[in-house]
């Protein structure tokens, strides 16, 4: 991907992964790519990067990785803290997975993170929507509506359950964060 994203004009990558083999590769590959970096490193301490150093992590596939591991919920924490902490405000981080929002948004919505989320779903390359089913054509280039919790709507059809769930993060500046409402406490809620 971070090739392509070369191809398309993007000039300061950091790519990084936990295997200095991967690396390795990697870094012996594109040689002749100035604009590709490569690091060995947990993605659960990236402390090496100082606070609001990204204005764009793009994930495909970390976080499912972690949380297939033991202690996947403190891994997939402390990588989520650590994406916040490196994310610019008004930045970006893009999940590209296969947890469907039952299993990714609880570890999304923490409010430490202090994110704006958007949820695509993308089918399958060759994926044809059976003829049976009901619902109608949806567009994997709009936005699927999700609930104040973050879950998909009750009455929300998945017609490829091998979908690619695409969660796009927008960490809040500070504009953003003073036009949230405040709710002072009322003496009767004390």
């Amino acid at each position: 991907m971070s090739e392509d994203m070369v191809k398309d004009g993007y000039e300061d990558i950091m790519n990084v992964d936990i295997s200095s083999v991967a690396i390795e590769m990697m870094q012996t590959k594109y040689a002749s790519v100035p604009q590709l970096k490569y690091m060995q490193m947990d993605v659960r301490d990236m402390s090496y990067f100082e606070d609001d150093s990204f204005d764009t992590i793009i994930d495909k596939g970390t976080l499912d990785s972690l949380m297939c591991g033991s202690d996947a919920l403190l891994s997939a924490s402390r990588m989520l803290g650590e994406v916040s902490r490196l994310i610019k405000p008004g930045g970006t981080y893009f999940l590209i997975t296969y947890g469907d929002p039952k299993v990714r948004m609880p570890h999304l919505t923490r409010s430490a993170y202090n994110w704006k989320i958007s949820l695509y779903i993308i089918p399958r390359p060759g994926f044809k929507r059976p003829e049976s089913c009901s619902s109608s054509a949806k567009s994997c280039m709009e936005a699927i509506p999700i609930t104040s919790e973050g879950m998909l709507p009750h009455d929300y059809v998945l017609e490829d359950p091998d979908s690619h769930f695409i969660y796009i993060c927008k960490k809040k500046d500070e504009d953003e964060e003073a036009q949230l409402p405040s709710y002072p406490l009322m003496e009767d809620v004390l």
